[in-house]
């Protein structure tokens, strides 16, 4: 359940004796509002709080100040605070705030705090279920396409119409994940929700489901760059662009394949579906059984001698191939000498029964080995 602060603003700002002093700072993102008088409670807070005090221990600029700085520390949402007659901010109370995007609210002395945390509470609460709408909608339109009643009328409802511009993306980060849940994931999906000029995010098994609206791929990647680009621990695909509601689940479907593939083939933690290259291919004809049966004809001798003799020549191929079939190259990179991997090249030959180094047979080992990073 959270709003933007700028929605909640909208509302009181007509009917309340109550303004903004800093810069906007409208993509905060508002879960829920706390009376905190007492600083030494502000430890409680979860965060993303939007924080009422009526002002009287507001006795100096020291302890404002104090204030705040906690109330940011502890990741409030903002604060709105009441002002006797003749009281102001001072200029390093505002300073302050606008240098940490920190909303700062004057308040009448007599605005009525109850009445306006309680339209407050009705505005979470009227969101919370346009979400969960809107959450419930995105995954019937991904899971069950064909079924457009289960979602086509709360897409319109809220400015997502049928035949726009969609790009579908899917992300994670299991490695913040503990036993308390993932507050990191939690952390990315409200930076994403005003990042997206117009989107939406949920989550589903461990994983953000993001849906851009009227955005192309590169205006979808440099947002997802941004969190991705500095921390490794997280993954994340891009789908296709598709330009109808109804084919939301090829877009999903492609940014899957490009997701779990940063997790297994290919070395980087952002991927589209377009960068895929001969992955893509591989993906659209992948079905276990093919990929498996496939691994099994060309390379199924080998596997099973390893497991036999324990020996590694599986990987004495795998290597050959990395290194553009060199067998300088190949000794250079595992630390062999070239005669020795010669020997065991001519071992690999036998055991498979075929010459390695034939057109064919080349292009089928590779299409296998592809198979096997592809493998989840």
């Amino acid at each position: 359940m959270a709003v933007a602060l700028e929605e909640l603003y909208h509302e009181i700002e007509p009917l309340y004796d109550i303004r903004l002093v800093t810069k906007s700072c409208f993509h905060k993102i508002i879960e829920w509002t706390h009376i905190v008088e007492n600083p030494e409670f502000i430890k409680l807070l979860h965060g993303n709080e939007l924080i009422f005090n009526a002002g009287l221990q507001f006795d100096s600029d020291e302890w404002l100040l104090d204030f705040v700085r906690r109330l940011n520390d502890a990741g409030a949402g903002g604060l709105v605070l009441s002002l006797h007659d003749g009281k102001n901010y001072s200029e390093r109370v505002l300073e302050y705030c606008n240098e940490n995007c920190f909303p700062l609210f004057a308040a009448g002395w007599n605005t009525p705090y109850l009445d306006v945390m309680r339209l407050f509470a009705s505005v979470l609460l009227k969101n919370e279920q346009r979400e969960t709408n809107l959450n419930t909608a995105l995954k019937n339109a991904i899971y069950y396409p064909d079924n457009e009643a289960a979602y086509i009328h709360y897409f319109e409802y809220d400015g997502f119409y049928r035949n726009m511009k969609y790009i579908m993306a899917v992300l994670s980060c299991n490695a913040y994940r503990d036993r308390n849940g993932n507050k990191r994931l939690q952390e990315i999906a409200r930076e994403l929700h005003y990042s997206l000029d117009k989107g939406l995010v949920t989550e589903e098994g461990g994983r953000l489901l993001i849906m851009a609206a009227r955005q192309n791929k590169e205006q979808v990647k440099d947002v997802l760059q941004r969190i991705c680009g500095s921390d490794t621990r997280i993954y994340a695909g891009i789908g296709t662009e598709v330009t109808k509601l109804q084919k939301l689940q090829e877009s999903y479907e492609h940014a899957m394949t490009a997701y779990q593939l940063t997790k297994t083939a290919i070395e980087k933690n952002i991927l589209a579906y377009e960068e895929l290259g001969v992955y893509k291919l591989l993906s659209d004809l992948r079905h276990p059984e093919l990929g498996e049966g496939f691994i099994d004809e060309v390379l199924g001798r080998l596997i099973r001698y390893d497991g036999v003799h324990e020996t590694d020549y599986l990987e004495i191929l795998k290597a050959f191939f990395e290194n553009d079939c060199s067998i300088l190259h190949t000794a250079e990179a595992i630390y062999c000498h070239k005669n020795t991997l010669n020997y065991k090249m001519n071992k690999v030959k036998e055991i498979l029964g075929y010459d390695i180094m034939s057109n064919g047979n080349r292009a089928r080992i590779m299409v296998a080995l592809y198979f096997m990073k592809m493998r989840i």
